[in-house]
């Protein structure tokens, strides 16, 4: 079986960044005096977008600024603490490059809003494979992992039904969300050691390990 097209998530797949989060989330939370568990963060934080983890740790009473405001200050903190290792997975250009070179389709989905896309464009030159316009990203009117919206968002982009593409995701809710967007091939890249015991897909640490005849066409 071949397929059409890529979806990737960004955060803990190409950009093996989940320290750095948790980190920032730390620095965020001590200044109110707040401390969440490794397993805590597993739960609350991993693989969902920022108004979904907002809640889940200041409650569902949070008003859109609120939300905003929040979201903003720890991802400034993100940005400052990373800013200096931004550098893509093992094997993510060099498979980038393969997929171009072969006229295969791809595209990101991530649960990160229009400013960390914005960095990341500028400080990783992401403009070397990816166009902005084709990228799904929180714009505020996708629901977050574990819901499909991101993955239904980007196959669109692509021109593509989500069955034509393979989608590559580290974290738990992520690969549920692409299974429920119809994705039948899925990468699992397992970038901080996550149980991903429940799931029969392949897991690779480096995108070499990706089979390429997927894609012949």
């Amino acid at each position: 079986m071949t397929f059409k097209g890529a979806i990737f998530d960004f955060n803990g797949t190409l950009f093996w960044d989940t320290p750095y989060h948790d980190k920032a989330f730390d620095i965020f939370l001590d200044k109110r005096g707040l401390h969440l568990t490794d397993e805590e963060k597993r739960v609350k934080i991993h693989g969902k977008g920022n108004p979904d983890i907002m809640r889940a740790i200041f409650g569902d009473h949070l008003n859109d600024t609120e939300l905003n405001d929040l979201t903003q200050e720890k991802e400034l903190i993100y940005r400052q603490l990373c800013v200096n290792d931004l550098k893509f997975a093992d094997g993510a250009e060099d498979f980038f490059n393969y997929l171009a070179a072969n006229k295969v389709p791809f595209t990101i989905a991530t649960s990160a809003g229009i400013e960390n896309v914005a960095f990341y464009f500028e400080h990783m030159g992401l403009d070397r494979w990816f166009s902005l316009d084709k990228v799904a990203y929180n714009d505020g009117t996708l629901r977050g992992k574990p819901a499909p919206d991101v993955f239904l968002a980007a196959a669109k982009k692509l021109g593509l039904d989500p069955s034509e593409t393979v989608v590559f995701e580290d974290s738990v809710p992520g690969v549920v969300a692409a299974e429920k967007a119809g994705v039948e091939m899925i990468y699992i890249v397992n970038s901080y050691g996550e149980n991903y015991s429940r799931f029969s897909y392949d897991i690779i640490t480096h995108f070499d390990s990706v089979d390429r005849k997927l894609f012949v066409q």
